[in-house]
């Protein structure tokens, strides 16, 4: 019987402290601390992340048109038979 009260009192002693040790952290700060600076990265990282991700876009924007001016296909005047159709059954 000693030993749990012993232990109920042992508990409880831990139970305050760490209720006591969380109202400390938060009276003096060390958590608004920690969460400014998690807050603070993750909104710099928002940001390089938009950067990174509108340059990626804008240069994808460009090389389109440049692949669909590069790569047009140039017709020739003159008789084509069905013959000379390139790509089907070769």
């Amino acid at each position: 019987m000693i030993k749990g009260i012993v232990a109920a009192i042992f508990g409880a002693l831990l139970v305050a402290a760490i209720i006591v040790g969380l109202i400390w952290l938060v009276a003096s700060g060390v958590f608004l601390a920690i969460f400014g600076f998690i807050v603070g990265a993750v909104v710099i990282a928002a940001i390089l992340m938009f950067f990174l991700i509108f340059l990626f876009a804008v240069i994808i924007f460009f090389a389109v048109f440049y692949y669909m001016a590069e790569k047009s296909p140039t017709v020739t005047p003159g008789e084509y038979k069905l013959s000379e159709e390139k790509g089907k059954n070769e």
